[in-house]
């Protein structure tokens, strides 16, 4: 049985509010970078937001909705990133794609890494696990996409569902392991993603 989400009281409707539910957010996620989610409270978000308890507990009954909607909120912002990345794909070779492709993961996971390492760790805490599974599924269609089109110049792989699933999560597990690295240390990496993501589609590098 799918657990039950726990969602906000109200949506903000003026300028004022919204702003107030951005502040609560923030604050929010500077809490989950310093505690993790199990020494955060929202009596200490409401303190870092600089707003009442009883004001954040007009749009959040509690701490597990705060954690929901910033993995939207986030999610969102990395979507965006990762779909800008992914434009410079457009016309080019495929090992330039594919290079492409990596780099726009890449990016994505670079929005706000720490927060995404503390929203990631709690995800299966509640029902916006959902949400991350979502942005993995819009990742696998993508590639998808790029070696139908490119089917003709694949190398031995015939099923195309399975190697984007191979791909993505592939790439995300080293994602994951470059969040640690030293930007230079990183950048290296990536690159050695992408190398062996052409060399496992039978890919001649650019």
């Amino acid at each position: 049985v799918r657990a039950r989400r726990a969602t906000t009281r109200k949506a903000p409707t003026q300028a004022r509010s919204r702003a107030m539910v951005d502040a609560i957010l923030d604050a929010a996620a500077a809490v989950l970078r310093k505690t993790g989610y199990d020494d955060a409270t929202t009596n200490h978000v409401a303190e870092v937001a600089g707003v009442s308890v009883g004001s954040l507990y007009q749009y959040f009954p509690n701490k597990q909705a705060l954690v929901d909607a910033l993995i939207v909120r986030h999610d969102a912002a990395m979507w965006a990133a990762f779909t800008t990345h992914a434009t410079a794909a457009i016309g080019r070779s495929f090992p330039e794609t594919v290079h492409a492709v990596i780099a726009a993961l890449f990016a994505a996971h670079l929005v706000d890494p720490e927060l995404h390492r503390a929203l990631h760790q709690q995800a299966p805490r509640g029902g916006a696990h959902a949400v991350l599974a979502e942005t993995t599924r819009r990742s696998r269609a993508l590639v998808e996409d790029i070696l139908r089109a490119r089917a003709g110049q694949l190398g031995e792989v015939d099923d195309v569902p399975m190697a984007a699933l191979v791909i993505v999560e592939a790439v995300e597990a080293l994602i994951h392991a470059s969040i640690a690295l030293p930007r230079a240390r990183a950048e290296q990496l990536r690159l050695h993603a992408a190398r062996l993501v052409l060399r496992y589609l039978g890919v001649p590098e650019p």
